[in-house]
């Protein structure tokens, strides 16, 4: 990493957000996430996104990671059943959450693949019909949210299908809104969305093959 990159990084950042010799970056909000992948659009600095810690996911192909392990908040609101789960948070923390409420996400397996938010819906192991809305920052560091924090139904471009099972390709899903249903209450859902290609999406969302497949 070269020092004009590292200085655009610690100054956004702060020091302790760069771990590994700065091959690691660990923002603690969407804010910070949006500057990373800014930054690295204006640097042409290839990007792997991580729910959890990313050590693991750190290598010698030049790659280097951005962690999502420091958006840890969930937020239930019962009354309109809805809840609000960053990227880095536990499903252990969601389903403890939730409990407390007395309140489910309907589809949510018991054992799912993922151990975080934000690789739940990056691998597409949640039915579309349970995620109401994505916060997500694209390569260039803008920020969206798709989707809305109600359940409904409504004719357009449907973003947020899109995102899910992208698999970190077109964008860093920093949080996402999930549908709730009374704990114990049986809902009907279609399956997990499952892998898809997210090629010919990445090159609208991503034309310079900046961030690669987590």
């Amino acid at each position: 990493m070269d020092a004009s990159l590292r200085r655009a990084l610690t100054e956004a950042l702060g020091a302790g957000c760069l771990l590994l010799d700065g091959s690691l970056l660990v923002p603690d909000s969407a804010g910070g996430v949006a500057a990373v992948l800014r930054i690295a659009h204006e640097h042409r600095l290839h990007l792997r996104i991580s729910s959890g810690s990313g050590t693991g996911a750190t290598g010698s192909d030049g790659v280097s990671v951005l962690s999502l392990a420091g958006l840890t908040a969930v937020s239930v609101d019962a009354p309109r059943g809805i809840v609000r789960a960053e990227a880095g948070a536990r499903l252990a923390s969601l389903r403890a959450a939730l409990a407390g409420a007395g309140m489910a996400v309907p589809g949510l397996g018991a054992d799912p693949g993922a151990e975080h938010i934000g690789a739940l819906i990056a691998r597409g192991e949640l039915p579309r019909r349970s995620l109401t809305g994505i916060e997500a920052v694209l390569p260039g560091g803008e920020a969206i949210m798709a989707g809305a924090a109600v359940l409904k139904d409504v004719v357009g471009y449907d973003v947020t299908s899109l995102l899910l099972g992208s698999r970190g390709r077109l964008a860093a899903i920093v949080a996402a809104h999930l549908r709730l249903v009374p704990a114990g209450v049986t809902v009907e859902v279609a399956g997990p969305a499952g892998a898809r290609s997210v090629e010919e999406l990445a090159a609208v969302f991503d034309p310079e093959g900046l961030l690669a497949e987590g």
